[in-house]
């Protein structure tokens, strides 16, 4: 019974902590019809609604279009910085503020507020409804309202946010990040009809949102060699619909702008200078006659700050496009209308109406801020001057923005209440548990300790992954150097050797942290993508099969001279698992070719033995995409790796009921390599070796243990886990930002949108290191013990050392998080820095659940 009372423990912790989140991430308290009625200011007597400039809108959104990708010299969108340079357009560096990532920055850009960092959890849910927008004003209300005809094609998350409001719709799933063409195509495909004289008498309001660039920014980075074919095409579809719908009607403006940016590995969601610097540029027939940067020529000089033009806030646009197109600005917007476009009103008169709209609808929300109306004169002064206007829209902007969230106390302190509780208790069992080693335990609590207090600080909690490193090579140093004392020093020195050179390659392979993860720095992974196409293929060829091959002889190896076992099961044991190690090296090794090389040029500078492979592939396939190839070669290993898994689950139950001998200490093993391969298979290829360095030091650190008892090693083995766990997850590439959270594998053999496999296809991508060391623990463990009857005998045991360590260790180091961001939750860093961390403790959590404790009960359930 102990280890059912131990989950229901965690359960109960598992949701006190929910509670919590619950009410640190609160919906947003909005303006109310009611509020507009009660708080709203009398127009002055001179004021005029201006009228509009426009009658038509084309908005197109290149998801994740750095404002480098438009306007700097590294920029391949030369149409694009024509138009700019003939005074049709204006370009902004526009920014997007965080969380950047899609659904929370299309809320931005349509009410002109600022959105809820929860949206950044529900922008992966992608059947989610509950972020929907319809009862929430924005200009796509306005519009709806005002009976205009809007069309959307692109990513269907527009679909999410408002229902109901599109007259023509196609809507594309935005997850599937391996496609690069197939998601723009769809879009593109419809601009033929909508474009015509015909189709343009069907729409008041186009909108196009193409995915492609931000899939190759996921795959391959800023620097793919997909991205600047991705950027000539996009350039192309700007320069056509401004040929076909603006160039000769002064009536139609066109809007291109990126949703957020992208950082240095291709990834969003976080506050990175590169993700929040989005392109924005406005284009018009009108605007030739506009003052703004005419000095300032595109391409622009490339600049770290990713500054091009002027810099705004994207919510800005919110009350220009309502202004210019006629509408009612949004009640809850936080943007001031953009400066440079008061010059398109003629007279000084209809300027100041202009800002007065800008200004009276700010204004309901500082008078319902402070609870009280007063005249917008005695809060201006000269309501004529147009300086006046802007000093006051600028500081209410500032004011709205700092008050934009509200906290629900009561689920706050109550989640807090509960955590502490669950807390108490388990330092019950865990002083219980280690009653006959005092010792341990306190080491184990003041290592807690310590290393939760890190999340007082900012930094700390951005560059976690020093801290891993430190307490890792601190405690291996101890390890080894206690077993050096032993006797056999030699081979002692020889498996100390090994294990630290195999930490310093995983250490070495991605330099992370949020700071300074940046290409400049010296990475392994970094140095194989940036070699040339005469070495790179090579060598990753070669060091994707060495990953396989340690693997393939640690499961073989249990099955050589053990005559307990058949050739029938010696060779299916061999047929599946080179079976699995086919399929996921021939996906990695595409994956490679395909995101460091454009495989559509056909004379794309490859080896020759590597352009035979891809026509191997095609002919085997009957199909040149590769995306197609991808999905193929995924499902059939999924197919392969679940028969096999289950197979090898159930084998011991199969065999001892069929009365048949076999070396049981294989089965732990066994479920480790078909797991791993797995693992493997859901990681980017440029991480692929990495396994093979994990595999290394899993097998050399038991010949450091000095043997002592059984608790004592289940201790040890527990502390070297939770070490690999996380700091293998950093050495992934993994931060503290939601920006390094992988979707590249999330639809790995998919062909649908399905919530909860691609959840789970997402969890195994990005936690595959810490679910190689949980079962790993198990392998240590067993291992140590002597015989196949003392692993009989004290396996559960195994399972509830670790399960009572873990559960100490997640409830010391999130009681102080979550008090850490209570006391914090006014700090300027709360939602770029705390409030991730936040998830990903929720995510760590979950994994303790779901691997360390459902996982290896289920294998040692099985094991007999």
């Amino acid at each position: 019974m102990r280890i059912p009372l131990l989950l229901v423990l965690v359960a109960l912790q598992f949701g006190s902590y929910l509670l919590f989140l619950k009410g640190f991430f609160p919906t947003k308290v909005l303006l109310s019809p009611v509020d507009l009625v009660n708080f709203k200011s009398t127009p002055p007597a001179h004021y005029e609604d201006p009228k509009p400039q426009f009658k038509k809108l084309v908005f197109m959104v290149v998801d994740a279009l750095r404002a480098d990708f438009m306007f700097s010299n590294d920029s391949s969108m030369e149409l694009t910085h024509q138009l700019l340079n003939d005074g049709y357009g204006v370009g902004f560096t526009a920014y997007s503020s965080p969380p950047t990532v899609t659904l929370p920055r299309l809320k931005g850009i349509t009410t002109g507020s600022t959105p809820n960092f929860i949206d950044a959890v529900l922008n992966i849910a992608e059947e989610d409804t509950s972020s929907t927008l319809g009862d929430q004003d924005s200009w796509i209300q306005q519009m709806s309202n005002n009976g205009w005809k809007i069309n959307m094609f692109g990513d269907d998350t527009w679909l999410k946010l408002f229902p109901n409001h599109f007259a023509k719709v196609d809507g594309t799933a935005s997850f599937y990040v391996s496609d690069f063409t197939i998601v723009d195509n769809n879009v593109t495909r419809h601009l033929d009809h909508e474009l015509s004289n015909e189709g343009r008498q069907d729409w008041d309001c186009l909108i196009l949102h193409y995915l492609g660039l931000d899939h190759i920014g996921h795959k391959g980075g800023p620097s793919s060699a997909n991205m600047p074919t991705k950027q000539k095409e996009m350039d192309h579809i700007i320069s056509r619909i401004f040929k076909e719908t603006v160039l000769d009607d002064d009536e139609t403006l066109l809007v291109v702008l990126g949703d957020h940016g992208m950082n240095e590995v291709g990834n969003h969601g976080g506050s990175s200078i590169g993700e929040v610097s989005a392109a924005l540029s406005l284009f018009s027939s009108k605007f030739t006659k506009l003052n703004h940067n005419k000095d300032i020529k595109a391409p622009i000089e490339m600049n770290p700050d990713y500054e091009y033009f002027t810099k705004i806030d994207q919510i800005d646009l919110v009350p220009t496009l309502a202004t210019l197109l006629g509408l009612q600005v949004p009640i809850n917007n936080l943007g001031a209308f953009i400066d440079p476009f008061l010059d398109l009103y003629e007279t000084e008169a209809d300027k100041i109406n202009v800002l007065t709209k800008n200004a009276l609808q700010l204004k309901v929300l500082l008078d319902k801020m402070r609870g009280v109306v007063s005249t917008l004169e005695s809060d201006i002064g000269d309501l004529k001057s147009v300086d006046n206007l802007q000093n006051y829209i600028a500081m209410a902007k500032e004011q709205l923005s700092k008050t934009s969230s509200n906290y629900n106390y009561d689920d706050i302190n109550f989640g807090l209440a509960g955590y502490l509780a669950t807390t108490i208790i388990a330092l019950v069992v865990f002083l219980f548990h280690y009653r006959d080693n005092k010792l341990s335990a306190l080491i184990d609590l003041t290592f807690f300790i310590v290393y939760a207090v890190n999340f007082f600080g900012s930094s700390m909690i951005e560059e976690e992954h020093h801290l891993w490193w430190f307490f890792t090579t601190v405690f291996l140093s101890f390890v080894a150097l206690r077993k050096l004392r032993a006797p056999n020093r030699k081979s002692t020195l020889k498996a100390v050797s090994v294990l630290f050179i195999a930490l310093r390659i995983l250490k070495a392979w991605n330099n992370s942290g949020q700071k300074n993860n940046i290409k400049a720095n010296m990475k392994i992974s970094s140095f194989l993508s940036s070699l040339p196409s005469t070495v790179g293929p090579v060598l990753m060829a070669c060091l994707i099969v060495s990953t396989y091959i340690p693997f393939g002889v640690l499961m073989i190896s249990g099955y050589l001279g053990n005559d307990s076992v058949t050739t029938n099961t010696r060779f299916i044991s061999f047929m599946s698992l080179t079976m699995l190690a086919f399929c996921s090296m021939s996906v990695k090794f595409l994956s490679y070719l395909s995101e460091t090389f454009d495989l559509s040029q056909k004379d794309v500078d490859i080896p020759g033995w590597c352009r035979g492979y891809l026509d191997w592939l095609i002919t085997y396939s009957a199909t040149d995409d590769f995306n197609s190839i991808s999905l193929i070669l995924f499902d059939l290993f999924h197919k392969v790796w679940i028969v096999v898994f289950i197979a090898y689950l159930f084998k011991p139950l199969l065999f001892k009921a069929l009365n048949i001998q076999s070396r049981d200490g294989n089965h732990y093993n066994d479920i480790l390599v078909i797991i791993s391969m797995l693992l493997i298979n859901q990681t980017n290829f440029s991480n692929v070796p990495i396994f093979a360095s994990l595999l290394v030091i899993l097998e050399s650190f038991p010949k450091l243990v000095v043997s002592k008892s059984t608790t004592y090693n289940s201790n040890l083995f527990s502390l070297f886990t939770i070490l690999l766990q996380n700091l293998s997850f950093f050495q992934f590439g993994s931060t503290n930002s939601l920006s390094s959270v992988d979707l590249t594998n999330s639809f790995n053999g998919l062909a649908n949108y399905n919530m909860i496999l691609v959840g789970i296809l997402t969890f195994v991508s990005n936690w595959g290191s810490p679910i190689f060391w949980s079962l790993g623990y198990l392998k240590l463990s067993l291992d140590s013990l002597p015989n196949d009857k003392e692993r009989l005998a004290k396996k559960w045991d195994i399972v509830y050392n670790r399960m009572v360590f873990n559960l100490m260790f997640y409830s010391i180091s999130g009681l102080i998080l979550i008090c850490s961001c209570y006391n914090l939750r006014f700090h300027l860093f709360i939602w770029t820095v705390f409030s991730p961390k936040l998830l990903y403790f929720l995510s760590w959590i979950g994994c303790s659940i779901l691997v360390d404790c459902l996982l290896c009960c289920l294998v040692t359930a099985f094991y007999c």
